[in-house]
């Protein structure tokens, strides 16, 4: 074998190895999307089609597989859904890099005409395919959610995805989502402010207390002492004894500050525990607290009344207005936080644990689909008819590229074609019949045609009300094409030298 056979099989096994990824995820592609069943080896399982979820899941170990999951990730973090779409272009784009060798074309001649078709095609969309989101979020909601647990109830779901993207001014940051098992998913509410599944530490704690609050981190537990401290006790009652002695007057000191701060009662939300001594002296001003809270909670409750957190008592200037109590949602315990900050929660009510956790995936992506679409106020038709709408356009203008090159867009254009493809097969109607008619839809004018999957041929995605964010489809172009470039680049696995 010479060096340049050496070269194309380590490339070739590169594509192989990350095209079996990508048909791990394939078949979930789309409102017809099928569901992927994880189990470990503790017995522990996952039922769902997000494939964020399936590929972070998956015992991957070849690096070229793992690439593949990287720019998933990538897009998962930047556009909160089309993850699938990146992995199943990204492995359409790998297979006919596979076809370009054979037919004699450079791995860095592919790239080239790669580089340029990603360009060609990212900025037709923007440029010809985008419609203003103002009218449209629920629809891209609905769309995020059909072919998921959500879409039993899907216009419930779009709406409550709206109203709490409006009220958090479209910051994905700014909405929590809270999962409570019991009920059904139309039970579901959406709630401005941040409602915590803590209840107070204490029962004496008023279950109302009046309107001021402070935020600490710590400062209110016991530490490790650094001290070397010799003592001789002669039991180890006496060293309790001791011990509590010598520690409350610093917990009396602490809890004063709190008091002055909080002359006539309030709440103290504090990240780490908190001793009982503080505890039971502010039960006793009538001051709530609520210890051992997340650091994604504390962040929330920040924006939520506008102040910082304290990192502990030293550290306190002054109380902020606040309306907390405790209440019972179903048969469970919450502090429920309002103020003037635009942070808002959801409350999600399901069957069971199992169905709770796959709802709130779908919740996440809805939400983060809508944050990014009311952000940016542009969103293109649906079903993969931008894609499809970009490979013709690749395709009437792959001559400008002349050479070898152009053949490596029309590879490309190819690829884009298999996003309203892989939808219409998962939906059991036929991928080649589907393109052709959806190439003479487009080619008469009608952009937004994409794949019927209940009749099968050709329907109108903006009369369907089936919307995506323009930015998801851009990003997930960009992130396959970068993935499939950086693959294509390597013409040599090389064990190297360990730690």
């Amino acid at each position: 074998m010479n060096e340049n056979e050496s070269n194309t099989s380590a490339v070739v096994h590169n594509i192989r190895a990350a095209k079996r990824a990508v048909n791990t995820v394939k078949t979930t592609l789309g409102p017809m999307g099928m569901d992927k069943m994880m189990v470990d080896a503790t017995g522990s399982v996952i039922v769902t089609n997000d494939g964020a979820t399936i590929l972070q899941e998956l015992d991957i170990s070849h690096p070229a597989a793992k690439m593949v999951v990287e720019a998933a990730n990538t897009q998962e973090s930047m556009c909160y859904d089309g993850t699938t779409s990146t992995v199943v272009l990204a492995g359409e784009l790998l297979g006919n890099s596979e076809l370009l060798f054979n037919k004699g074309l450079h791995a860095n001649i592919i790239c080239r005409g790669y580089r340029k078709a990603s360009k060609w095609a990212t900025e037709h969309i923007e440029a010809t395919l985008t419609i203003p989101a103002e009218e449209h979020l629920a629809m891209v909601a609905k769309t995020s959610i059909t072919g998921k647990a959500l879409e039993s109830s899907v216009e419930h779901v779009s709406q409550l995805c709206v109203d709490a993207v409006k009220t958090a001014g479209g910051e994905y940051e700014r909405i929590r989502v809270l999962c409570q098992p019991g009920g059904s998913l139309d039970d579901s509410s959406c709630f401005s402010g941040v409602v915590l599944h803590k209840e107070f530490m204490l029962p004496a704690m008023p279950t109302n207390p009046t309107g001021k609050a402070l935020l600490i981190n710590t400062g209110l537990s016991d530490s490790k002492s650094d001290d070397n401290v010799q003592l001789n006790l002669a039991s180890a009652a006496e060293y309790q004894q001791y011990r509590r002695q010598s520690s409350r007057d610093q917990w009396l000191e602490k809890s004063q500050v709190i008091i002055n701060l909080l002359p006539d009662g309030g709440v103290v939300f504090c990240r780490d525990t908190v001793n009982e001594v503080v505890a039971a002296t502010l039960a006793k001003q009538g001051i709530s607290l609520v210890h051992r809270i997340p650091e994604s909670d504390m962040t929330a409750l920040s924006k939520l009344l506008g102040t910082s957190v304290s990192h502990s008592t030293d550290d306190l200037t002054e109380a902020v207005d606040c309306d907390v109590e405790c209440k019972q949602i179903g048969d469970m315990k919450y502090v429920v936080v309002r103020g003037g900050g635009e942070v808002t929660t959801l409350i999600l009510r399901g069957a069971t644990k199992q169905t709770l956790d796959e709802t709130e995936r779908g919740f996440e992506d809805a939400l983060g689909v809508v944050c990014l679409a009311y952000t940016n106020n542009q969103v293109v038709a649906g079903g993969g008819s931008a894609y499809l709408n970009a490979a013709l356009y690749l395709r009437s203008r792959a001559a400008e590229a002349g050479g070898r090159e152009q053949m490596a867009i029309e590879a490309f254009a190819d690829a884009l074609e298999s996003i309203p493809a892989t939808i219409a097969e998962n939906a059991g109607h036929d991928p080649l019949d589907t393109i052709l008619t959806l190439r003479n839809e487009h080619m008469a004018g009608h952009t937004d045609a994409g794949p019927d999957i209940e009749n099968g041929g050709a329907c109108y995605m903006l009369q369907c009300d089936v919307y995506e964010p323009v930015d998801l489809v851009k990003q997930a172009i960009q992130s396959a094409s970068e993935v499939t470039i950086s693959i294509l680049r390597i013409d040599d696995i090389i064990g190297k030298r360990g730690e």
